[in-house]
């Protein structure tokens, strides 16, 4: 656990106080990096939803991705983000108040799944920060836009939870932001 997570974290997270209400911030938590997720989750009295459909056998549940709703300020939202900060637990997705969580879990379902060039159906789990920073450099703007979609920006830890990576969409081209 990296301890030096929350004034900095804030900062990159919620950049501007007065902008608070007209923005929502979300972890897509990988509840595959940490068998405690998803209970922290389902017991943090935060907003969040499951990324996948229907029944699932409980290991699965278990290590489902999860979307969170984090609140400025909120105590649950604080103590999750000290628990998994620099442990590659997840991508932050932060979009206007407007984007409902329903609509942001659409959105994130359609890229749960690629497929190779022989056909084959492959889990990206995408929401792991060190694929997100490997995969979103290569992306045309096109498929940046198409992957941003009703979102804002993302972010994804690196260098272990001591930097932090921001991909927003500026002049209609991908803008790849080292933080911290």
């Amino acid at each position: 656990m990296n301890e030096a997570v929350p004034h900095p974290l804030n900062n990159t997270l919620w950049v501007d106080d007065a902008e608070l209400e007209d923005w929502h911030v979300h972890w897509v938590l990988d509840g595959a990096r940490d068998p405690d997720i998803a209970r922290l989750v389902r017991s943090s009295g935060l907003e969040h939803t499951c990324l996948f459909s229907g029944e699932m056998h409980p290991r699965l549940r278990a290590a489902a991705p999860y979307l969170v709703h984090l609140p400025f300020g909120s105590a649950a939202a604080s103590d999750l983000l000290k628990r998994g900060w620099g442990n590659s637990w997840g991508i932050f997705t932060i979009a206007r108040a407007e984007v409902t969580l329903a609509e942001q879990r659409l959105h994130l379902k359609k890229f749960l799944r690629v497929q190779t060039e022989d056909g084959k159906l492959l889990a990206f789990r995408y929401y792991d920060p060190r694929v997100l920073n490997i995969y979103l450099p290569t992306c045309t703007s096109e498929e940046f836009r198409t992957f941003l979609g009703p979102l804002s920006r993302f972010i994804a830890e690196s260098d272990g939870g001591r930097q932090a990576v921001e991909f927003s969409l500026q002049d209609d081209a991908m803008r790849c932001r080292t933080l911290g």
